[in-house]
């Protein structure tokens, strides 16, 4: 996942989704691109660091079984970081799906995402309730 997360270097300090920035017009993106499709620069693209709380916008969950590997339920959707104005694709955290609604604050973690055909744990980037105090 190299280019897509930044991992904490220091205990406490969240993980962050990178992505980038058009120094031209101004746009973020994730992932990031070679090239600004909204103003088709390539030579002002900065590397960003993206929100890591949000809300979310859309989700569903679901029960069917897929053949690659991922465990039954899961939810994916959509997150709105509104600090950066930009909308994330993203799965969520298995151990919150019956707290989901859409409008909720949420905050990325790193998580299990499938066991690959040889036992192997894959992690990733997913969102889950961001914790009451």
């Amino acid at each position: 996942m190299e280019g897509i997360i930044k991992f904490p270097s220091r205990e406490g300090e969240p993980p962050r989704l990178l992505g980038n920035r058009c120094g031209s017009c101004g746009k973020v993106f994730f992932p990031g691109r070679a090239i600004c499709p909204d103003c088709f620069t390539d030579d002002t693209l900065a590397e960003f660091e993206l929100s890591p709380r949000g809300k979310i916008y859309a989700y569903t969950v679901i029960h069917y079984p897929p053949p690659s590997g991922f465990e039954v339920p899961y939810a994916y959707g959509y997150v709105d970081l509104s600090e950066d104005s930009i909308r994330v694709f993203t799965m969520f955290a298995r151990d919150s799906l019956e707290k989901l609604q859409i409008g909720m604050d949420v905050e990325l973690v790193i998580d299990k995402m499938r066991t690959d055909k040889d036992g192997a744990e894959i992690i990733g980037y997913k969102f889950k309730p961001v914790q009451q105090s």
